[in-house]
């Protein structure tokens, strides 16, 4: 059976939030901010988003470390480009530095709860998937918000 280790994670992890930095890099302070409809999330906020959730997953889920996230708030964030591209670097270093801590992990710390059922009990690796899940759906969402902002 093939298996992913902690390294090709990151891998993934460090493209897809260079990603992040990519798109909101098109965009200005102001735009970063403007959702591109009415009950639309901005790209800031999205992007805040997106990391928050990877972190709380792997340094709270998986590492068992506390956390203070209030996920509601983050769709109502807000940030500069260069803010954005700080958060993602510290994202990426966080990351990294708990590759040691996912590797040994062999159970969860918490009980996740997510909005659609996974339909099996969640484990590490299924943790990890969700982390990169959540990156990956959220930079999709970004992309698509960046190109409506600038082709209106």
């Amino acid at each position: 059976m093939a298996s992913i280790s902690v390294d090709d994670f990151l891998l993934f992890c460090d493209r897809t939030i260079n990603g992040f930095i990519a798109a909101t890099n098109q965009l200005d302070d102001n735009t970063i901010n403007r959702p591109p409809f009415d009950e639309a999330s901005s790209t800031a906020a999205l992007t805040i988003h997106a990391l928050s959730a990877a972190t709380f997953w792997c340094d709270h889920v998986i590492a068992g470390n506390p956390t203070s996230r209030h996920r509601d708030s983050e769709f109502a964030a807000t940030a500069t480009v260069a803010e954005l591209a700080q958060r993602c670097a510290e994202t990426k270093m966080l990351l990294h530095t708990l590759g040691p801590s996912i590797n040994a992990a062999t159970d969860l710390h918490i009980e996740p709860t997510v909005q659609t059922a996974l339909g099996q009990p969640w484990t590490v690796g299924t943790a990890l998937i969700h982390a990169y899940e959540e990156l990956a759906q959220h930079l999709g969402h970004v992309e698509m918000t960046v190109d409506a902002l600038i082709n209106g």
